[in-house]
């Protein structure tokens, strides 16, 4: 083999060593945002689940105060 072929064989190899270094460096970053992302979202999704829950909580003390104020107005039980 010539001189010329073993270095071009050489940069080959090397920038494939480089590029394969490169991708695994950027896959190990990616995975480590996705799961910092996954975790901050859990965390959104758990404080969304409490507020939905106060907000039930209050529609149903509302809805019980509505019929206890139709029920003084009209002077009757609303049926269930």
């Amino acid at each position: 083999m010539s001189v010329e072929l073993i270095s071009i064989l050489t940069a080959v190899v090397a920038v494939g060593v480089a590029l394969a270094g490169l991708i695994l460096t950027s896959g190990r970053g990616l995975r480590e945002e996705i799961a910092r992302m996954e975790t901050r979202l859990r965390e959104d999704m758990k404080q969304l689940a409490e507020r939905v829950s106060r907000l039930e909580h209050s529609q149903a003390k509302l809805e019980g105060l509505l019929e206890g104020l139709r029920e003084a107005i009209t002077g009757r039980v609303a049926a269930n």
